[in-house]
This record gives C-alpha cells, structure tokens and sequence, in this order.
C-alpha cells in the first residue's frame, strides 16, 4: 500500500510516518515548515491545485491522509484541502482528512458525530468550509475530527512555548473555563493507522480520554517538564476579545472508547 501523507513537518504526519504498518510505502509533502529528508519528501503548496494534481498523479497513492495544518488563512484551509481532495479523486486514491472540533460552537458538548456544526470563529468555518470540499469531491471519504493534539517528543507547539516562557521565568495565562479532550499524537496515528486498515468512511470523532480546560492542560505539562507551575496563572476566555467556543469535549458513537491514554509530555 502507498499512502501520500500531507504535512509532513506535523506532529501527526511525524507519528504516522514513524509508525506505519510493515508493507506501506509513505511518501510526505511539507511546504515551509522543513525541509522532511528523504526521496519520499515533495515540498509542495498544497494551495497549487495544478502541482498537487500533478504530485499525486506521479506518486500514485492509494491512500492519501491530509493532515496539513495551519490557522493562518482561509485558503491555508479550504482551497488546500480542495486542491488535495481534487486531486485524490482524478486518481482514484481513498481520502482521510483529519478535521478539528473547532467545527463546533462549543455550548452543546459533548459532541458526536450526529452532531450539527456550528462555529463561531473564521478557523472553525474554513475547517467546515474544508470538510464540505471533502464531501463534494471525495463522497466515500474518512473525515476524522480531533482535539488539541499533544506530544513529548517532539514537543507540541503549545509545549515548546511553555518551555520558552516558563523557563524565562515569565508568566503565562490560560482560560479556566475553555475545555477539549486533548489526544496525543502517538496514539491519535495508531489510530488513523487502524481506520486506514478498516477502509472507514464517513465521519469519527478521535478524542482523548480527559475533558481539561487549557488551564489543566499547561499545568500537567509544567509539572511533567518540571517547569515552574507557579508561573501558570488562570483566566476565564470571556475576556477573549474574540468569540471563543467554551467545551468542545468530543465524543463518539462509532469509537466509544477513547483514543489512546492521558496526555502526557
């Protein structure tokens, strides 16, 4: 099996090469965030529909997993996705998109996969927008939805600020009353690895085992790393300037059971 992983410089995309079963062949695209070593690495914008169409007519993928991730535009979001979406159907390859909880508007939770979106913010839209894209172009496809996604090694982005601030002997504030179901990435591949396997379609939600505001999130991080949790003060994410939804805990009819144990760094 073949399997073209988007985002190759992610965490997710990291764990799933690392990971993959014996028999699969896994070749990654990264644009800014690298270079990925290896003759299986495409740096590629994935916003180009022409070179992606052209990359996976070459690499000729039976799987492609999109996880490439970014909050910075819309077209990061939706006209990627697209383009990748596009292109996996021109050449017939399975899609698994991996999509975000974000989707949600965060007064309903927990949320399945019955669920009706609803978001209050432009990510929470463009990764709708980008599911919608999904949908029309690829009707047999996986979307997966996740949460905030974790890991030790190497450290998730959310770590590595903890480390600089927190080290610096700096202050950080995190929201008391903002919640996700937090997954690490190790256990989030294994199982992205197992729905591959299964040939699933649809939607599922993947969600840790724990519901914890980000407060208790950079707090058992700190202590983990042995950094000064002192330095962790708390706020409520209604002094958010911005609409922010409150408890995006994820649940799911189609994976009862949680994905993989507590976060941990």
């Amino acid at each position: 099996m073949r399997v073209l992983v988007t985002g190759g410089a992610g965490l997710v995309a990291g764990h799933l090469v690392r990971t993959a079963p014996a028999g699969t062949e896994v070749d990654v695209t990264w644009r800014r965030a690298g270079p990925v070593a290896g003759p299986a690495a495409h740096q590629l914008d994935l916003c180009d529909q022409a070179a992606t169409a052209a990359l996976v007519a070459r690499v000729r993928p039976d799987v492609v997993v999109h996880t490439a991730y970014s909050q910075a535009s819309e077209a990061d979001v939706v006209d990627a996705t697209r383009a990748v979406a596009q292109a996996a159907a021109d050449a017939g390859a399975r899609l698994v998109h991996l999509s975000s909880d974000m989707v949600f508007g965060g007064e309903a939770a927990p949320y399945d996969e019955d669920a009706v979106p609803d978001p209050v913010n432009d990510y929470g839209r463009w990764k709708l927008q980008a599911e919608e894209e999904v949908r029309a172009r690829v009707p047999e496809a996986l979307v997966t939805r996740t949460s905030l996604v974790t890991s030790g090694d190497p450290l998730d982005h959310q770590a590595q600020w903890l480390v600089r601030t927190l080290s610096a002997g700096q202050a950080v504030t995190l929201f008391h009353d903002e919640y996700r179901t937090p997954v690490r990435a190790d256990a989030l591949a294994a199982a992205l690895w197992g729905l591959v396997a299964e040939g699933a379609t649809g939607v599922v939600h993947l969600a840790g085992p724990e519901r914890l505001s980000r407060a208790e999130v950079g707090l058992r991080c700190a202590e983990q790393l042995g950094l000064p949790a002192d330095l962790v003060r708390t706020a409520s994410a209604a002094t958010h300037p911005d609409p922010r939804p409150r408890d995006l805990a994820l649940a799911s009819r189609r994976r009862p059971n949680s994905v993989g144990a507590p976060v941990g760094w």
